[in-house]
């Protein structure tokens, strides 16, 4: 056996993997499409061949998906789920708080530890000081894979046992990031209208700030490459319509994510869901 398995191989999941790979730790992946799986072979990691088989490979398995729906689905099978007795699942994907705790329990009726994280960084920073993952969870499991979450970012943090936590934490932090993006389009919006250059907008904001990328792409029209710290306009529509979501669950005004919710969904009908998220502009140009 290994010591970690890594479900899912998007860019998230490539670095997790790197990262428990250059701590030391022996590491099986599996991921839909197996050609994603090269690099990570190369460097040392057991490539599995089913999902299955990346179960049964290791005691600990760390899920990187899209979604938890995306979970769900691969333990359809009640094969599959007779081999969840004695593991850990670190749940690393994207989540409510509500599904969070829906997991929990369903993990534990079938006799698996849980464990909730909730990654809140990007790639280039796992497996490093700047890397950030918040979990929660029982303290015995946690402490059981601490090794592991603290190779993949050294700027864990562990939340207590209220497993509702992480994804709370998160969508917080998406709230945030969201609003600088949506409100820095604006801001690109309004200098246009003026006559100002958008470049002019992006001199002012501090190095390293998440509107300059944006503010870039905006200056240049370059809406056909996703920047580095960006995403497109169909992962924005994911990330707004989960906050909308939970506002509508927990019962809070949600008219923040509805705008956001809205002018994204107008970018999509415009057939702009695959460029970045400053795309949305080419709508809010027309009023």
């Amino acid at each position: 056996m290994t010591d970690t398995a890594v479900i899912g191989l998007g860019a998230m999941g490539t670095a997790l993997a790197r990262a428990l790979l250059d701590a030391g730790f022996t590491t099986t992946v599996w991921n839909r499409t197996p050609g994603k799986a090269g690099g990570l072979v190369d460097a040392g990691a057991k490539q599995a061949a089913s999902f299955g088989e990346a179960l049964a490979a290791s005691k600990k398995i760390i899920f990187c998906l899209p979604g938890y729906d995306a979970t769900a689905a691969l333990f359809a099978g009640e094969e599959t789920q007779k081999n969840l007795a004695g593991r850990t699942i670190i749940q690393l994907s994207t989540a409510s708080p509500l599904e969070a705790a829906n997991a929990a329990q369903w993990f534990d009726g079938l006799q698996a530890s849980f464990l909730a994280g909730a990654i809140l960084c990007w790639p280039t920073h796992i497996g490093t000081d700047e890397g950030r993952i918040v979990v929660a969870g029982s303290q015995a499991a946690y402490d059981d894979c601490h090794g592991e979450l603290a190779a993949m970012a050294g700027g864990l943090r562990y939340l207590g046992t209220n497993i509702r936590a992480p994804s709370t934490v998160d969508l917080a932090f998406l709230s945030r990031t969201l609003g600088i993006v949506f409100g820095s389009i604006h801001g690109a919006l309004v200098c246009e209208v003026e006559g100002v250059p958008v470049s002019e907008f992006t001199a002012i904001l501090p190095p390293g700030d998440r509107a300059v990328p944006l503010t870039e792409t905006i200056n240049a029209g370059s809406f056909d490459d996703i920047s580095d710290a960006g995403a497109s306009v169909d992962i924005a529509w994911a990330a707004v319509r989960q906050l909308a979501e939970q506002a509508r669950d927990a019962g809070i005004n949600s008219d923040l994510p509805d705008l956001m919710s809205s002018w994204v969904r107008k970018a999509q009908a415009a057939g702009f869901g695959a460029e970045e998220t400053a795309a949305v502009i080419k709508v809010l140009r027309k009023g």
